[in-house]
């Protein structure tokens, strides 16, 4: 008897590359949730996003009440054929939506994207933070 770690996830990835190997190279977490990273500054957000093989019309960023949301649509379509014979024909369309919330004090009108070899970056300004108000209140 041999004692081998597990990892489930391992394992359920494994059952489909050993069932389907053609597969192999779709079926893959990874494709499915691009590598987003958030870096706060002092003055900004700075978000960058990995959108491989996503057109630039296809994205689509806003903010609304401090949250920012980006949005990418990607399709594609793949026959190969021998002749008039089809032996495969493949299709994949996916949607991805992120959401992150990074406060009111944000200068909206002084956002910042750009969209350069699958990778989207954009910089959103702060504001400077306003400090509370302080009023006097009458006790009657």
């Amino acid at each position: 008897m041999s004692l081998i770690p597990r990892d489930s996830w391992f394992d359920f990835n494994q059952m489909f590359e050993n069932a389907f190997p053609a597969l192999r190279h779709t079926f893959d977490i990874e494709t499915l949730s691009p590598r987003i990273d958030i870096i706060e500054k002092e003055n900004c957000y700075q978000i960058t996003a990995d959108l491989p093989g996503v057109k630039k019309e296809d994205i689509t960023v806003q903010i609304n009440n401090g949250n920012l949301s980006i949005e990418a649509s990607t399709s594609k379509s793949e026959e190969h054929k021998e002749g008039d014979r089809v032996l495969r024909k493949e299709r994949y369309e996916g949607k991805l939506m992120r959401n992150f919330y990074l406060g009111h004090n944000l200068k909206q009108d002084d956002i910042h994207a750009s969209f350069t070899d699958g990778v989207l970056r954009v910089e959103v300004p702060k504001a400077e933070p306003t400090p509370p108000a302080s009023k006097q209140i009458e006790i009657k």
